[in-house]
Parts: structure tokens; sequence; C-alpha cells
């Protein structure tokens, strides 16, 4: 675990500023799965007591990051097929609801904020820059889940897709991007700007589910 930490945000509470840091330290893998979180090293690295890095744990378990297993511990929780499977199931439903929901608010500057982040893309992709990718491509499909103004949608995407965003599956999701590339972000841009809200939601789900295909079998590798 790397021991430098970002300046703590003094309006938070020193739990969330544990929590926040801990969730970001997963989702970029750099707490890998199924490393065991020691209460012992965070108290002094944070100096703190046990009370709020265990709050901490509780909220990560909520998420889905974190696991606790009996007499051991808390541990980063492991992404099984299984799962992965259910969450993109998941994902595709509140993806193709969130763009029929988008198309009737999109305006010209979400439009432009998405072609920007396609630009992006390009580019990254061009570099063959993995990390740099997969950040934009979250941004985009997050962007659009945005752009359909429901909390309660965005809250339950955060929940389903963030736990995911590992990097062992960022590699696998990058290195088969040729696979599904017909299925393409700027296709589905063009669709909800022409607002055709049938075509646009039933190409996002695809394209959801697509991604799922290229990283099952990877994943079931690396867990023999």
């Amino acid at each position: 675990m790397d021991n430098k930490i970002e300046p703590f945000q003094p309006a938070l509470l020193l739990h969330d500023q544990i929590f926040q840091y801990l969730r970001e330290q997963i989702i970029k893998g750099q707490l890998e799965e199924g490393k065991r979180l020691n209460e012992v090293n965070l108290q002094k690295m944070f100096g703190t007591s046990r009370t709020p890095i265990r709050e901490a744990f509780r909220r990560l378990e909520a998420e889905g990051f974190v696991e606790f297993l009996p007499r051991k511990g808390a541990f980063v929780r492991s992404i099984s097929v299984k799962n992965l499977r259910e969450a993109t199931e998941v994902r595709a439903s509140l993806e193709g609801l969130a763009i029929r929901l988008a198309v009737d608010r999109v305006t010209p500057e979400h439009l432009k904020i998405l072609s920007q982040l396609l630009d992006d893309m390009d580019k990254a992709l061009k570099m063959r820059n993995i990390e740099q990718y997969t950040v934009l491509h979250y941004r985009f499909h997050k962007y659009i889940v945005e752009i359909s103004r429901n909390q309660i949608l965005m809250r339950l995407y955060v929940n389903i897709t963030e736990p995911f965003v590992t990097h062992r599956l960022t590699y696998k999701y990058f290195t088969s991007l040729p696979r599904y590339k017909k299925v393409g972000h700027r296709q589905i841009y063009g669709l909800l700007a022409a607002r055709k809200t049938s075509r646009a939601s039933r190409l996002i789900e695809q394209h959801i589910m697509a991604i799922l295909d290229s990283i099952e079998l990877p994943l079931r590798e690396i867990q023999q």
C-alpha cells in the first residue's frame, strides 16, 4: 500500500476521508483483489483510532468493495465471473433507461462535452494509453447517465459500476477492443443527438453486453 496520501479535506469527517481514499485505491487497482486491509497499519497511516477505520470498512462493504471473513478481517473483494455478469446485466439496463431519458433532456452543451470526450478517447486509443482510455470511456458512459437527471438512477449506476473498475479488468477490456469496436461510441452519440430513442437504447445495451463478452473469458482464465 502506498503510504503517501493526499491532503485531507477539512469539511469531511475522518471516516469519510478514509473511505474515499481506500475506495479510490481499490478502483485504481492499487489495492489488489484479495488483499487484507490491515487496521493497525491504517491507524498509523491516518493517525486515528479503530472507530473511523471500521466505519470506512463498513461503507466499503456496503458498496461492494470489501468483504469481511470471520476471524480474519476485511479484504478487498475479488470480482467473480458471476458478479461481473450480474452487474453488467444491470448496468446495461440502467444505461438503456438513462439514454431514453437523456434524449428528451440533452442540450447542445451536453453534446459538446460528449464530443470532446470522444475526441480524447480516440487520442488515448491511438497512443495505446490503457489507463487514460478507460477513465475517459467511463466518463463518457457516466455522463450520459448524468444527462438523464435522475438522481436515483445515477446513484445506482455508480454503485453498480465502480467496484468493477480495476486495473486487471481494465487491461483485459482494452486489449479486446477490436472485437466489438463495430458497436461504436460515435454511433451512440449520433443516435442521442438525433433523438433516436429506441435505437440509441438498444445500441448502448448491446455495447455494454459486448464489454462483458470481451472480459468474461480472460477473467475465467485468471481465476482458474
